[in-house]
């Protein structure tokens, strides 16, 4: 009985073992995007950008909004701008008292965060956006829909100045 016990205890210990050491990959296409965006801009010598819950939030819903209610632009159909939406979500890069600027990436109709990075890095400015020096946050939207022209939206905002 003992013997089997230590036989099943390294045989655990053996598991756990090759587990720990897999090497992680991303696995949300949110990683994916952050992964990609970071190094297109150590490619230029800039510093990585951190994910931003508030700016998560932006993208997130406008991303939604803009699949769910069949429109594509930087506009809403509410009239609202980016910085509005961006501000609203709670990044308050308006009420910043040190110099604060916010920036937004659009997309629709990519199937991958592969595609829509590549569309985008071959944009000048929407690759001015990625690789602006200033920008220290960044937060990502992306949402479907069967019914829309586009099926899938995504959207990149950045921001400097402001507490995330």
């Amino acid at each position: 009985m003992k013997l089997k016990r230590a036989a099943l205890v390294s045989c655990l210990a053996l598991l756990l073992s090759w587990v720990s050491n897999s090497p992680t990959v991303a696995v949300s296409w949110q990683e994916q995007m952050l992964s990609s965006l970071n190094t297109m801009r150590a490619d230029k010598g800039l510093k990585p950008v951190k994910l931003c819950s508030t700016l998560n939030k932006s993208a997130q819903d406008y991303a939604r909004e803009m699949a769910t209610q069949n429109f594509y632009a930087h506009e809403g159909k509410d009239g609202s701008t980016p910085g509005e939406r961006i501000q609203i979500a709670g990044y308050r890069w308006q009420s910043s008292n040190t110099s604060a600027g916010i920036a937004e990436n659009i997309a629709a109709g990519q199937g991958s965060v592969q595609q829509v990075m590549k569309d985008w890095r071959n944009s000048t400015g929407h690759y001015k956006n990625m690789t602006g020096s200033k920008f220290v946050h960044v937060g990502f939207g992306m949402a479907g829909s069967a019914k829309s022209t586009y099926k899938k939206y995504w959207v990149q905002n950045f921001g400097y100045g402001a507490r995330c």
